[in-house]
């Protein structure tokens, strides 16, 4: 056996079990143990089971009374527990537990920052670090520890700053997908301005908080040749439809853009001419916005690509859109659509909905606000045996 991924129900099997079974289970690549793995058990792994590739260690969350009778939040994996997976060399994929917050006394037994960094520079195949909430990228770069180059193909770095972000692309060079969050005064152009001069290929790219600027047009420009994925979150109204040309032009091999903007500049010129090879690759498209308007911009991504898989739209204001939507459902611009996701500010009647479901032939998931109409999409759904499911808020 190769492949282990244990379910809900093996939660409340004895650590004992745990403990006898993985000695035999010496081959395997993949070990799933969400919510049963704790330090006694990495022992065991790290002794037997040295062909792990990928490996979900995150544990239970206990409550304990400490000394002083007071409720102390524990982890069962702690970093003793790390040092038993840092004997994991070929490891490249790791599910963990945040660190602890050392400042937070309410904290118990759990793994630390110091811990994490000593695991990181253990393993030199790692590629992924898969932790919740937790800021990967400052981990790395606060370190008093000298560390990297490290084989990290994935990063989230919040708190960006430019200093760090020189840092960290020192201390990660072969980096595939950055998500950046601006959440302080530092300079975003900067920032951009660290990533347009790195070595850097990056296939996905998420900036949260930032701008469209010239800094950013920039790097699009040196790096968008290798973008396959792009996340923008405007955050200060400044995407118009010369950026979004300029996106397409410098990211020709996108086939995921995400798009969340407040600018009332984002507006399809009347008489726009379409160009080739602006989005064609385009699959998985989330746009928002609450100003533009909504036909239109649906309309130019949709006449760019035939390969629109996933569309998300989301908007602000309570908006009639069964026109919009039988217009852009007659010029056949849905039939590639498997997964179409309406923000509940649309409304849209039933037989809308029901010609939707109708003409796109391949729509497997449709979210879409019914108000009170479900139960009847639901009996369309089953009285035409459609391989279709009404997704929820």
């Amino acid at each position: 056996m190769t492949v282990f991924r244990k379910s809900d129900l093996d939660n409340g099997i004895p650590l004992q079990f745990w403990l006898s079974i993985l000695p035999n289970f010496s081959n395997l690549i993949i070990l799933d143990l969400k919510f049963i793995c704790s330090d006694e058990i990495l022992e065991v792994i790290g002794l037997y089971c040295l062909q792990l590739q990928e490996i979900n260690i995150v544990s239970r969350v206990d409550i304990c009374k400490s000394v002083f009778n007071a409720s102390v939040l524990i982890r069962n994996v702690s970093d003793v527990g790390l040092k038993s997976v840092a004997y994991l060399k070929k490891l490249r994929i790791l599910s963990m537990d945040p660190p602890r917050n050392e400042r937070h006394n309410k904290i118990g037994r759990c793994v630390s920052q110091t811990g994490i960094i000593m695991l990181i520079c253990s393993l030199p195949h790692l590629q992924e670090l898969r932790i919740d909430t937790c800021d990967i990228g400052s981990t790395l770069i606060n370190t008093q520890v000298q560390i990297g180059p490290l084989s990290l193909r994935k990063i989230n770095y919040h708190f960006a700053a430019a200093d760090g972000m020189r840092k960290l692309l020192k201390i990660c060079p072969k980096l595939r997908e950055l998500s950046v969050t601006h959440l302080s005064e530092n300079n975003k152009d900067d920032i951009i301005n660290e990533i347009s001069v790195s070595d850097l290929k990056l296939n996905r790219l998420d900036l949260s908080f930032f701008t469209f600027t010239g800094s950013l047009q920039q790097l699009l420009t040196v790096k968008g040749s290798y973008l396959t994925n792009f996340c923008l979150w405007d955050s200060e109204q400044s995407l118009s439809f010369d950026a979004l040309l300029c996106i397409g032009q410098c990211c020709p091999n996108l086939n995921t853009l995400f798009l969340i903007t407040q600018s009332p500049n984002l507006i399809i010129p009347k008489y726009y001419q379409k160009q080739s090879q602006i989005f064609s690759e385009l699959q998985m498209l989330t746009i928002g916005n609450g100003f533009f308007n909504i036909e239109q911009i649906l309309s130019f991504f949709l006449e760019n690509t035939n390969n629109m898989q996933k569309l998300v739209v989301k908007y602000q204001t309570k908006t009639k859109i069964d026109g919009i939507l039988m217009h852009l459902l007659q010029k056949g611009s849905f039939r590639n659509v498997n997964c179409l996701w309406l923000d509940c500010t649309f409304e849209v009647s039933k037989d809308t909905v029901k010609e939707m479901i109708k003409l796109c032939e391949n729509l497997r998931m449709l979210t879409v606000d019914l108000d009170g109409g479900v139960s009847e999409i639901h009996k369309y759904i089953c009285d035409n045996n459609l391989d279709l499911r009404l997704g929820s808020y």
